[in-house]
């Protein structure tokens, strides 16, 4: 008897439970198709792009030709792009504008003509803006220099590239007066443009991209940068505290103006024979211009470069008479022009090498050069 009330008990059960599943399975079927859930082919292989304060979205439309369009979402869900797709598209690309600088979650659903939805793709990205822009580093130029035959050369500082600097556009005046561009590789720590005109300024920008995903290039403002060059001394007037009016050389001695000839063999001597004055010496050059001087040259004689002056302070004036330091060095017992950078290039129409020390109580110099800009 016990025996059979349990087979009533399990026959019941098994009874109920059949009929529940009839139940809900005629409610599934509902929402279904000969009883499966349809999920279009979702966004194959979505790539996304960054860009000032948008986006860039790329994905491949895949094999199901009954995705009609797609839906693009972002913040939870509260905003959204959609995007149509034509039926011979093999790839799909959108772009999301207006787009405030910050990190983002999208989501990508697509649909066929019935309603039914893919399973979402994620994609997490960022934009750009003004807060990326404002810390962006111009590089800087250590120097700008043009030769005589218009070829400037530029040395750069150190780029920031760890905040995605990857190129210096450079604009410059050709010998026609004609305004043109350059790109230099970030990579590049000296460039050279060839045919520039000589007197003119360049401009240039640092570009960056914020990553390597990016579709917008960000631009340092304009910088405009001088170019130095060495001063045309003809014209020039060359004075010293004293000079061998007639030893030393036989075509006129040893004057102050023998050094601003760029003649290496013609020379400025102090006067050795008579009054024999002794340190501090001083050669100076009226330039008939206000120059900002950015380097001095100088050239010891050939044939005696131990017998220089050692010790050399430059000193500027806008009248002659007050002269003002602005840098000082160590000229070194070397054959050849030896150059000397003045710092922040001050401007000047007088320039005076003011001597404190050397191995005589003379000096001389063969040749002594400037340069800088207007």
């Amino acid at each position: 008897m016990r025996s059979l009330i349990i087979k009533i008990v399990v026959w019941v059960a098994f009874s109920g439970a059949f009929l529940s599943c009839k139940k809900m399975d005629s409610t599934y079927r509902q929402f279904t198709e000969s009883g499966k859930i349809i999920y279009p082919q979702r966004a194959v292989k979505p790539v996304i792009y960054t860009g000032r304060n948008r986006v860039k979205i790329v994905w491949l439309k895949g094999t199901d030709q009954s995705v009609i369009r797609a839906k693009i979402f972002w913040n939870n869900y509260t905003d959204s792009l959609e995007v149509p797709i034509p039926p011979g598209a093999d790839t799909i690309s959108t772009i999301i504008d207006n787009l405030p600088e910050q990190s983002y979650v999208f989501n990508i659903k697509t649909y066929d003509a019935k309603g039914n939805v893919s399973v979402p793709v994620e994609l997490l990205s960022a934009t750009y803006g003004e807060k990326y822009q404002d810390g962006l580093l111009i590089r800087p130029v250590n120097l700008a220099e043009i030769d005589e035959a218009g070829k400037l050369t530029i040395v750069w500082g150190n780029a920031d590239i760890s905040g995605g600097a990857y190129a210096t556009e450079v604009t410059y005046t050709d010998n026609t007066g004609k305004a043109l561009m350059k790109r230099f590789p970030i990579s590049d720590s000296l460039s050279t443009v060839t045919g520039v005109k000589k007197g003119t300024t360049f401009q240039y920008s640092t570009l960056f991209l914020p990553d390597t995903l990016s579709i917008d290039t960000f631009y340092t403002p304009a910088v405009t940068e001088n170019v130095m060059m060495k001063l045309d001394k003809s014209g020039w007037v060359a004075s010293a505290d004293s000079y061998a009016a007639t030893s030393q050389l036989a075509n006129g001695g040893g004057p102050p103006q023998f050094a601003i000839d760029d003649n290496i063999n013609t020379f400025w001597h102090t006067d050795h024979t008579t009054t024999k004055p002794p340190y501090p010496h001083w050669l100076a050059a009226d330039m008939k211009k206000v120059f900002h001087v950015a380097r001095v040259e100088l050239t010891s004689r050939p044939n005696a470069i131990t017998a220089d002056a050692t010790d050399y302070i430059v000193q500027g004036s806008m009248d002659g008479s007050t002269w003002t330091d602005i840098s000082s060095f160590i000229m070194p017992n070397t054959a050849g022009p030896q150059s000397f950078n003045i710092p922040n290039a001050p401007a000047m129409r007088y320039i005076r090498l003011y001597m404190t020390k050397g191995p005589n109580y003379y000096a001389h110099l063969a040749e002594f050069s400037v340069y800088g800009y207007e």
